[in-house]
């Protein structure tokens, strides 16, 4: 089975210890011993230490019809809570199953994605901002258990309905605050909820028991968090011995968004996981891509490193 969730409100930790408590269900929430309670919403465990950190909108909306959802955009602002969420479930909604979708909009993951299909079959798998779900769609298929964990709820009810094999129907932006549907059959995509989990956590501070792992995955999160190298730190506490770690990022950093002095290039992340004992097993260059409406596509390089953990 997947692997126990943690609370992230009372985990503490010392030089040499980490002294955990596990959550468990009653009804609609998950409790802990120490008196926390974390909701469930929508079949998607919301397990943060501060629930500010969450989209609250993606949470709570209800999937309405194209054009009943534009009606409520139209008059804006654009970076009002509701239109910045279409906004951001049609780029990755896109980016993840476009493949898929009716229209078709391409796979921005595809280049990736072909890099995780030549892995080896692993017990447990888990990916650090799994955003829509097609990576750990893609980790299942060579994994017995796998997790995703993101901080966007909204992604993260979609994902479980792909995962579970719905269709699912979603508002692709064409331009401004104009949409128009798209539609994602799930196939032979549907994914027993015994073998997956998907969990609303932080990706700086997962709900999960650490050192378990064998493959650890972060796709282009590197430069989306505060503390980068702490990130690294999180896969590498996660990841078993003889485990692997998979990282990929444009190293678009911007100091809005992360600590200047944690800022790395490729040379500086291979270097930091050498010296956390893994050795590096494969290097690439890769294609990648965010569609924002039908004018504007954000091309990246990104750098794919595959490390193993001795």
């Amino acid at each position: 089975m997947v692997a126990p969730l943690i609370c992230p409100g009372c985990r503490t930790r010392t030089d040499d210890t980490i002294d955990l408590r596990t959550v468990e269900r009653a009804g609609d929430v998950l409790v802990c011993e120490c008196g926390r309670r974390y909701p469930i919403v929508d079949g998607i465990p919301i397990l943060v230490a501060d629930t500010r950190a969450i989209d609250i909108v993606g949470a709570i909306e209800a999937e309405l019809p194209v054009e009943v959802a534009a009606a409520l955009v139209a008059a804006g602002p654009d970076d009002a809570p509701y239109p910045r969420l279409l906004e951001h479930l049609s780029i990755y909604l896109d980016a993840h199953w476009g493949d898929r979708a009716d229209p078709p909009a391409g796979l921005a993951a595809g280049a990736i994605i072909a890099k995780l299909a030549n892995r080896p079959h692993v017990e447990q798998a888990v990916e650090l901002g799994c955003s829509t779900g097609r990576v750990v769609a893609e980790l299942a298929q060579r994994a017995d258990h796998v997790v995703g964990v993101d901080l966007h709820v909204g992604s993260l009810r979609r994902a479980r309905r792909l995962l579970d094999g719905e269709t699912l129907t979603y508002n692709r932006r064409v331009s401004g605050r104009r949409y128009a549907t798209a539609t994602v059959a799930a196939g032979d995509r549907a994914m027993s909820a015994s073998r997956r989990a998907l969990v609303c956590g932080d990706a700086l501070d997962p709900p999960l028991v650490p050192g378990i792992y064998d493959r650890v995955v972060a796709l282009n999160m590197l430069d989306t968090v505060l503390h980068p190298q702490l990130l690294l730190s999180v896969m590498d506490g996660l990841c078993a011995r003889g485990g692997e770690v998979i990282l990929t990022s444009p190293y678009s950093w911007q100091s809005a968004i992360v600590e200047e002095g944690e800022i790395l290039d490729e040379a500086g992340v291979v270097a930091w996981l050498v010296g956390r004992g893994f050795v590096i097993e494969d290097e690439a260059e890769l294609a990648w891509s965010l569609r924002r409406d039908a004018r504007a596509t954000f091309a990246y390089c990104v750098h794919y490193l595959r490390a193993r953990k001795l």
